[in-house]
């Protein structure tokens, strides 16, 4: 019985698990939740995940969320192509990057994004200026990273790209939108600003099943 995934469109979270999925070339079957429909406060949903938040992994009896707790499941389920190294030095390395979008990154993109996507920006203006400028300073050290190497730990493909990706990505369209243009906030063309970058990003979007786990949303609306 093939695995299932319970994930929602432009979640950057679920989006993380589609892609490891997707790299690792795990068959899966995909359970796209609907938020307006509030199928994530459904019984049956909550019943997997109490908090009501994707993503969730179904396999068989074990039902898993939290994306690095599914990450981590699937690299045990399946070892080979490792995500998160075969050393314990690129085991570190990957993790320390990891760790910097979480710790350095998210709470300074979701200060741009919820205001964008969700209301607030005139009341926001302050905070999301200076949450642009402190996403800059780790835009440019991921360019001087990738100035040399096409990924971001020893050159090849990793948990540390998968967990970076969506979440610049999101950032980038809420910089786009009309609502954060006035704000100069510099965040509509980050591939074009940081060109390592962008190239890095290409290679991302290439990978085989990377069309499967991009916002279906986000395709209607292009």
């Amino acid at each position: 019985m093939a695995m299932e995934l319970y994930w929602g469109s432009g979640s950057p979270f679920a989006w993380r698990a589609l892609l490891a999925l997707e790299w690792k070339k795990i068959p899966y079957t995909s359970k796209l939740i609907t938020f307006s429909k509030g199928e994530h406060k459904a019984p049956s949903f909550l019943a997997m995940n109490p908090r009501g938040k994707v993503p969730v992994l179904k396999d068989g009896d074990v039902a898993l969320y939290e994306t690095l707790a599914i990450m981590n499941y699937l690299e045990k389920k399946q070892p080979e192509p490792a995500l998160f190294g075969r050393t314990p030095t690129e085991t570190a390395a990957i993790w320390r990057e990891i760790s910097e979008c979480q710790y350095y990154f998210e709470n300074q993109a979701f200060a741009v994004i919820a205001p964008v996507f969700f209301g607030g920006v005139d009341q926001k203006t302050t905070e999301m200026k200076a949450a642009a400028e402190a996403m800059h300073a780790e835009f440019a050290r991921l360019e001087n990273i990738l100035g040399g190497h096409d990924w971001l730990v020893n050159n090849k493909p990793s948990a540390a790209d998968i967990w970076w990706s969506p979440e610049i990505m999101l950032v980038e369209r809420a910089g786009s939108a009309d609502v954060a243009k006035p704000l100069n906030l510099d965040l509509a063309s980050i591939s074009k600003r940081y060109p390592a970058l962008g190239r890095w990003r290409t290679r991302v979007e290439t990978q085989p099943g990377y069309e499967r786990t991009y916002p279906p949303h986000w395709k209607q609306a292009a």
